[in-house]
């Protein structure tokens, strides 16, 4: 986003603030050589200030709070720990990146209803239960609770999906950041009875987004629901933040190729929405050409993301590295990925 005069001087204020605070300053569990996207870089704190209309104060209190949750539940450490089987677990319930990008370069995330039933919400609240211990020493008897799961969850998003999608030079705004993902909610199966069942994890999932990742929607659409989904929806606005609910538009079985092929290439829109991208539940990324030819692969992946979380690192030549995070029989693994130059970003 290119500021004005009077917005540059308004983030300088916001930045100073939040320095003042010493919500800037490096984690302790922030690793050297760690990029600080997705938790102190420009664009995160930019998005604090989008969300609240550009007010410093208002946005150095919802960063604060977002600091704040996110040291409590030690998001940074446990992003490098968590096992990778919690983490591809996890990916199940919440929207996960197809590994495909919209006509603006925006990443576009998937929702299946369907997945979400009795069982998983069970399952979900239960995880939600923990006492959220990790203790590093102890990997393979502790695990983290649900809240500190779908922070990495989101965290890979911020932290690794939108910088990657930032680099790619197809985009009709290169030089812009990208901050946001389009949602894409496969709600043919959803009924009144899910949805009542879904009320607490949609509003835990919503408060957190609403709360910690501010202005990473672009819009959600909600395709092929059932006739009677009004009913359903005026269940579910209630624990659905309004910023986000703005962002919803519903689109009717008629309706959903069309309009999403304004947004979206045929080959990146999922079978079901009438496209020619085989989406899975719980696959892994399934990058494009263009996203794929951006980096300079690592022997072991050859164009094919690992499962687990995914960080970026920078070493003093200015190398900028993919490194799979996590890890596996209580090991912690620290695997190179792929390899990006700072050069081919600019």
């Amino acid at each position: 986003m290119q500021m004005t005069v009077d917005e540059t001087a308004v983030f300088t204020k916001f930045t100073g603030l939040c320095a003042d605070r010493g919500l800037l300053q490096c984690h302790d569990d922030v690793k050297e050589g760690d990029r600080p996207d997705g938790v102190i870089d420009e664009t995160t704190l930019l998005r604090f200030l989008q969300a609240n209309r550009m007010d410093p104060s208002n946005a150095l209190c919802q960063f604060e709070e977002a600091t704040k949750f996110r040291c409590e539940k030690d998001v940074l450490r446990v992003y490098d720990l968590i096992s990778v089987d919690d983490f591809e677990d996890t990916r199940k319930l919440y929207p996960l990146w197809t590994g495909r990008r919209d006509n603006r370069g925006l990443p576009i995330v998937m929702i299946e209803t369907a997945h979400l039933d009795r069982k998983a919400m069970v399952h979900w609240r239960k995880t939600q239960g923990l006492s959220g211990h990790f203790d590093a020493l102890e990997l393979g008897s502790s695990s983290p609770d649900m809240a500190q799961r779908a922070l990495v969850h989101f965290d890979y998003l911020t932290r690794f999906v939108f910088p990657l999608c930032s680099a790619t030079r197809d985009r009709p705004l290169p030089s812009e950041p990208v901050t946001k993902a389009l949602y894409l909610v496969d709600a043919s199966s959803v009924c009144l009875r899910q949805a009542w069942d879904l009320r607490d994890f949609a509003q835990d999932s919503s408060w957190m987004l609403a709360t910690c990742y501010p202005e990473t929607i672009d819009r959600i659409f909600i395709c092929n629901p059932p006739s009677y989904f009004s009913k359903i929806w005026n269940l579910m606005k209630r624990f659905v933040d309004p910023v986000t609910a703005e962002k919803i538009v519903v689109l009717n079985s008629t309706d959903v190729y069309g309009t999403l092929n304004k947004y979206i290439h045929h080959d990146n829109i999922p079978t079901q929405f009438g496209g020619t991208f085989q989406f899975t539940k719980g696959m892994l990324p399934d990058l494009c050409p263009i996203t794929r030819q951006t980096l300079r692969w690592s022997p072991s992946f050859s164009g094919t993301l690992p499962p687990g979380p995914i960080k970026w690192t920078q070493d003093s030549r200015g190398q900028v590295k993919a490194v799979a995070t996590g890890t596996v029989d209580g090991v912690e693994r620290r695997l190179d990925v792929a390899v990006l130059d700072v050069e081919e970003e600019k």
